[in-house]
């Protein structure tokens, strides 16, 4: 799910926490700029405006963009993560996650409108190894934000985003391959100030001081719940390592090929090897409003993927239990309804075989955070959640809807 993200690009810079950088000069932009199109191979096709932001107003422009990235109202978009198991529910929590985005953000690249925002304020400096120089800082930032920009240029990042807004997994998925790529590019920006920084060896040992690897979700507020930290880190931590294989197999040219064909799961990031084409005929919009309980409105539609099952997963089982039954994704929608303060869910998975669709379903069955009622028919599953009704209701009423919609599949 990404409505509760920011959209990507936006937070470029987030993951650099302690970092600050001088008043921004249109010198300095142009500069790095053009460190950016070395490492990269790719050439600007215009001048990036940029200016300074101030923190009142950095506010309002990151309420804007989370708000705009709700596919329900805050209120409701809050209660629907709740039910199917993200977290418990918290008190002012867009307000926790403004104040705490706004307090960590120094610059980032807003693709619309396509200008880059240093804050006004910022820290002194940036942990880094020592070898580099006293400007490593702004130089790291700099390059992160402009990666984004030449990003932008070809993909046009505000239309793709917002055309993602019915399928969170996919838009992890991108924000991945954006965030790993301009992760790169700053790490090889920063090492080229060194002798010999360009070779392997050297961003092997260093690339992990210099990205979000090495943040620890300790740095997150203990208000705030922990999906969030989670799905924060991941487009950096595991989108960073995604690039550097992509990179290491066929060089800046593969990732030329993932800007015309971005990842289309998290699956993708995860794991190395083939990809494969999730289902896509699971649920259907007016399918789901079919399916809408009595006295129930549809909210919206929504997948899931196997970083948010797996994330589902480990809060009930350890990660060496959870992992490999995620990692048997195929596919998923979900939708979800309102009554009042009430939510209800139909959520349909595929898995990519019967026996692992049967190992999922034990396992969220005896998962103790997890709820709904589930139900089986051959790699599919059905979890239903009936709002204020009854565990035995749903089994019966899923029971019905699966029979009716699946019936030539087996049970096995």
């Amino acid at each position: 799910m990404r409505m509760e993200r920011l959209p990507a690009a936006l937070l470029a810079c987030l993951a650099l926490l302690t970092a600050g950088a001088t008043a921004l000069l249109p010198a300095r932009v142009e500069e790095v700029a053009r460190q950016v199109e070395s490492v990269r191979g790719r050439r600007f096709e215009r001048q990036i405006p940029a200016s300074e932001i101030d923190p009142v107003e950095l506010k309002k422009v990151l309420r804007a963009k989370l708000l705009e990235g709700f596919p329900a109202s805050p209120e409701d978009t809050m209660r629907t993560m709740v039910a199917i198991g993200f977290f418990e529910e918290t008190p002012n929590l867009v307000d926790r996650l403004l104040d705490f985005y706004a307090s960590q953000v120094i610059a980032f690249y807003d693709p619309e409108p396509r200008k880059f925002f240093l804050v006004k304020g910022g820290a002194a400096g940036i942990p880094a190894p020592e070898e580099l120089s006293s400007d490593a800082g702004e130089r790291m930032i700099f390059a992160h934000e402009l990666t984004h920009a030449l990003q932008d240029e070809f993909m046009k990042l505000d239309r793709r985003v917002k055309q993602l807004k019915d399928n969170g997994d996919r838009a992890l998925a991108l924000e991945s391959l954006l965030e790993g790529e301009a992760t790169l590019v700053m790490v090889r920006v920063a090492l080229s100030q060194l002798p010999g920084g360009q070779s392997s060896e050297v961003e092997d040992s260093l690339a992990p001081l210099l990205s979000a690897g090495t943040l620890e979700s300790a740095n997150m507020p203990k208000d705030l719940p922990d999906y969030f930290a989670q799905q924060l880190f991941f487009p950096y931590v595991e989108g960073t390592a995604y690039v550097r294989r992509v990179v290491k197999a066929g060089g800046w040219a593969g990732i030329d090929r993932m800007w015309k064909n971005p990842p289309a799961t998290t699956s993708e990031i995860l794991h190395e090897g083939p990809a494969f084409t999730p289902a896509e005929d699971l649920l259907t919009a007016p399918a789901a409003d079919r399916l809408a309980p009595a006295g129930f409105r549809t909210l919206y539609t929504d997948t899931i993927g196997e970083w948010g099952v797996r994330f589902l997963l480990r809060r009930g089982l350890a990660a060496a239990q959870a992992d490999p039954l995620a990692a048997g994704w195929r596919g998923d929608r979900i939708a979800f309804y309102a009554a009042g303060r009430d939510i209800a869910y139909v959520w349909k998975l595929r898995f990519e075989s019967p026996g692992a669709a049967e190992r999922f379903a034990s396992a969220w069955t005896a998962a103790a955070k997890l709820g709904g009622a589930v139900t089986r028919r051959g790699p599919d599953l059905t979890i239903l959640k009936t709002g204020g009704r009854s565990r035995e209701t749903g089994k019966r009423e899923m029971g019905n809807e699966g029979h009716q919609r699946q019936r030539s599949q087996t049970g096995n």
